[in-house]
């Protein structure tokens, strides 16, 4: 096991600058990052195809979910959950990145995308929990552009 791929050096960031010049705030605290994609299927059938039905891919959609502990206070560099609130309720359509902090994992994921959905969670004896969902506009790219 020398070769996988660590969780805990894969982020989740927002730009706070421009596609040009980015700067890239880390959500932090998270408990799980990941990245979702589907192709819908685009199904044909002709009086020629003997009764089988034929199929192409059509739509794409993607999205990066999250979830973390509820942090206050991040340290420079890092956004709060606060942040992110105010990110979900003013529907922003930002630039949105899930990579590795090991460039040697080549692992990258960047697009458009807001804040679709927005859970917090206090359990009892626990401590406040975030979890959000970005839905993505236009096609994820997944190789580093910057």
């Amino acid at each position: 096991m020398a070769n996988e791929i660590a969780s805990k050096d894969i982020g989740l960031y927002f730009n706070q600058g421009t596609p040009e010049t980015p700067e890239w705030v880390l959500a932090v605290c998270s408990t799980s990052d990941g990245f979702s994609s589907s192709i819908d299927a685009v199904t044909t059938s002709t009086k020629c195809d003997d009764g089988w039905v034929a199929s192409l891919p059509g739509d794409g959609s993607w999205s990066f979910s999250h979830s973390a502990l509820a942090n206050s206070a991040p340290d420079t560099g890092q956004i709060s959950f606060k942040e992110l609130e105010n990110i979900y309720l003013a529907k922003t359509v930002g630039q949105w990145k899930l990579e590795s902090v090991d460039p040697a994992d080549d692992f990258y994921w960047i697009g458009m995308g807001w804040i679709s959905s927005l859970d917090e969670t206090a359990a009892s004896g626990e401590y406040l929990t975030v979890d959000i969902t970005i839905t993505g506009t236009g096609q994820p790219e997944n190789v580093q552009t910057t």
